[in-house]
């Protein structure tokens, strides 16, 4: 089961730059002073997105996105579409519908490229609030 296993170097390499290539390009955009709690979650959030941990990557983006924009006050550092979306999804996969639950174990086999996607979105989205500057004009959602 991938998941359980620990990735192949190459892989985590791979996830690795993504993530901090992205990470790069926000940071160079400027911005008001990251938090230190926001700051020593990201590690996490990078290791369990090179770990190919997906549904954690949501849950934890989430936590970064509510802790940055706590400290440093700007409530819409991404795009409101953006939150709407991390929000909702965070929130399904924390608290349960057992009719439909946000993830399943057929998801950890057969979703996982779309549950990728979604961290992908969701990390992105922590890098806008982190990264973000109260003059920059909010635009477009998070993709990539």
């Amino acid at each position: 089961m991938e998941q359980l296993e620990q990735p192949e170097a190459e892989l985590w390499d791979s996830r690795r730059h993504w993530f901090e290539n992205r990470q790069e390009d926000y940071a160079r955009a400027g911005s008001v002073a990251v938090s230190e709690q926001s700051a020593a979650l990201t590690l996490d959030l990078q290791a369990c997105f090179c770990a190919g941990a997906w549904a954690a990557v949501v849950v934890l983006a989430a936590i970064i996105v509510e802790s940055q924009a706590e400290a440093s006050k700007l409530r819409r550092g991404a795009p409101a579409d953006d939150l709407r979306w991390l929000r909702a999804l965070r929130n399904r996969l924390v608290h349960e519908d057992r009719g439909a639950p946000a993830l399943t174990i057929e998801d950890q086999w057969t979703g996982r490229a779309d549950w990728e996607k979604n961290a992908r979105r969701a990390v992105l989205i922590v890098f806008k609030v982190m990264y973000a500057r109260p003059d920059r004009e909010l635009g477009g959602e998070a993709r990539g």
